[in-house]
Formats: structure tokens, sequence, C-alpha cells
């Protein structure tokens, strides 16, 4: 009973930190590959997915979704570096001898 009372919480930053990243990354294939079909348009091939709506949203809002997610990225790794101690159990950072000192 005690340990699952000492029991400390896993980091929730690093959970939000999945979904977020993923975003982002299909959000800059998906404006890379705009972006090389824009340069590449009097090829042959190229001109079949000029008019998808994803594109269309890409070519008039990508640029902000894509520092709006950098952003909120860059703020979810400082979170998660700024309380990692908060939510790391005791028992593994037994070993730390930074973790050690403080205890002193």
């Amino acid at each position: 009973m005690v340990a699952e009372k000492n029991k400390k919480w896993k980091n929730p930053f690093y959970a939000l930190l999945i979904p977020v990243g993923a975003a982002f990354c299909v959000t800059a294939f998906a404006y890379g590959f705009m972006a090389f079909q824009q340069v590449n348009a009097g090829r042959a091939g190229t001109a079949e997915h000029a008019g998808h709506p994803l594109f269309d949203w890409l070519g008039k809002h990508g640029t902000t979704a894509l520092l709006i997610e950098l952003a909120v990225l860059a703020l979810l790794t400082v979170g998660a570096i700024a309380t990692d101690n908060r939510w790391t159990d005791d028992s593994q950072r037994a070993g730390d001898p930074l973790t050690d000192a403080d205890q002193r």
C-alpha cells in the first residue's frame, strides 16, 4: 500500500508531445509536397493534385499552421524538461548523483 501511495505519475507532457509531433510531421510533409508540386508545375503528372482542398488550405494557412505547431512543440518540450524531476519516481533517481546531493 505504501508503494502505491508514493508512486508518481508519468510526465503528461510526453503524452502530449506524441500527437503534436505527429501533427507537425504530417503538416510539414504535406506542405513540402505542396511546395514541390508548385515548383514542378510544368511537368506532367503534377497537375492531378493541384486543386486538392488540403493543398489549397496549406497554400493559405500552411506557414501559420507550421509555426503554431512548432511553438506548441517547443512549449511542450520545455515543459517536459522543466517538470521531469517532479514526475520521476524516486526509485529511478536513487543512483543519480545530483539527486543524492540534493537529499543531503
